[in-house]
């Protein structure tokens, strides 16, 4: 893969001198004394061999930059869209050692450290633990009561809590029982009974009680329908789950998220945990461009690192640059971001904390080496080489003309 290793050739060569007169035919037009016809001719003549050694002279100083810009070493970095750069070569062995086990385990533990992403479904499964509580039960709207009188089982009756949270019963009229005990409800109605009946004796049960907890049950449905919600990953990252704020997923793992729903039913007193399955997870999708025998895009099935994307498009081309292949990303952050990876690195050196896991909508460029850019430069000036001398062979045709002695090659176009 790659033309790494012509680069570094290009580099040993280097130890030649670059030559101080590379304009032999170049000089000024002070000084100059008028000559004849004849050589003013001649001089014309001359001027595509002095515009060749103008020509070649800027060549030689293009390839003397060039080689001196190759033989610099290319190191790997991320930068983020605010300039801030960081240079993997100077992270710390333990930020290393932890970019090299997230790598491994991407690509070998599978659901497990996968993480979600945009439009990714997921299935959550809620499971009640009802826990006995040390706290007394707190009576709420809808709740139905049987308000039971010992000693006069006439007046006894079941009644519900109104949205108001009173109860109406017989003889004294409304009265507030949401936010009460059972207990404390008794109390208040024996001694509102006290002086309409003698020595009354009342006692409260709760019969059906909706707790917020049982309102969310009810919300989910019976059993039989697996009390799950289908959920997707949002374009902002998010998830919606019931009862909590929108939580962020992208870029998480299913346990993460998990944990963090587990967490919230938890501060609002719900004996619920859940649990998370993947039902569609997004195929990935990179963009490979740049000098690779396969540029285009790659559907990614899986996890796997741009060396193995990169191989995967038929690998670096003898024209194109192992050492600074670049990765254009946006983060979990929302952070446009670019990575330049030297490719040679990892394959040479192991440092595989240098490669990453290809995030989705992700392009990936191998640029051209440096002896690549040249060749191309050299083409191109050749062609205005030859593209100026087949003018002036032109004027010289013209020159030997019989039927004019006096005629002066016209200009170069």
């Amino acid at each position: 893969m790659g033309g790494g290793r012509q680069e570094a050739l290009l580099c040993q060569s280097y130890a030649m001198k670059i030559p101080t007169n590379l304009f032999p035919f170049a000089r000024t037009h002070e000084g100059e004394s008028r000559e004849s016809r004849s050589s003013s001719i001649a001089e014309l003549a001359s001027g595509p061999r002095r515009h060749l050694a103008l020509m070649s002279g800027a060549l030689a100083l293009i390839v003397a930059s060039v080689g001196l810009t190759a033989c610099e070493p290319a190191r790997s970095y991320e930068r983020a869209s605010d300039g801030s750069t960081i240079y993997l070569d100077e992270l710390s062995d333990a930020t290393k050692a932890d970019a090299r086990q997230k790598i491994v385990a991407s690509l070998t533990q599978g659901i497990e450290v996968y993480d979600l992403g945009v439009g990714d479904e997921i299935e959550i499964f809620f499971h009640v633990e009802r826990k006995p509580t040390l706290r007394e039960y707190v009576i709420s709207v809808a709740d139905k009561l049987h308000v039971e009188f010992l000693a006069d089982t006439e007046n006894s009756r079941t009644v519900q809590v109104r949205p108001d949270g009173r109860i109406s019963l017989p003889l004294i009229g409304p009265v507030t029982a949401a936010g009460q005990t059972v207990n404390a409800l008794a109390h208040q109605l024996q001694d509102r009974y006290s002086g309409i009946l003698t020595r009354p004796q009342i006692t409260v049960d709760v019969t059906e009680a909706h707790s917020p907890l049982e309102d969310f049950i009810e919300m989910l449905g019976s059993s039989t329908k697996g009390r799950s919600i289908v959920d997707k990953v949002l374009p902002d990252g998010t998830i919606s789950v019931p009862l909590l704020p929108p939580l962020k997923a992208r870029g998480r793992t299913l346990k993460d998220v998990q944990n963090e729903i587990d967490a919230g039913y938890s501060r609002l007193g719900l004996d619920i945990f859940v649990s998370l399955v993947p039902r569609t997870l997004r195929t990935g999708t990179v963009l490979v461009v740049g000098e690779v025998s396969k540029p285009g895009r790659i559907e990614l099935e899986r996890p796997q690192t741009v060396l193995m994307t990169v191989a995967q498009a038929g690998g670096v081309l003898p024209t194109g640059s192992m050492d600074s292949v670049r990765v254009f990303y946006i983060g979990d952050d929302g952070v446009q971001r670019v990575r330049s990876i030297n490719l040679r690195d990892i394959m040479e050196d192991l440092k595989f904390e240098q490669d990453m896991i290809v995030p989705n909508n992700s392009i990936i460029y191998v640029p051209p080496t440096e002896m690549a850019k040249l060749g191309r430069l050299e083409d191109a000036i050749l062609r205005d080489i030859l593209r100026y001398n087949g003018a002036n062979i032109g004027a010289a045709i013209i020159l030997n003309n019989p039927n004019s002695s006096t005629v002066v090659p016209s200009p170069s176009h």
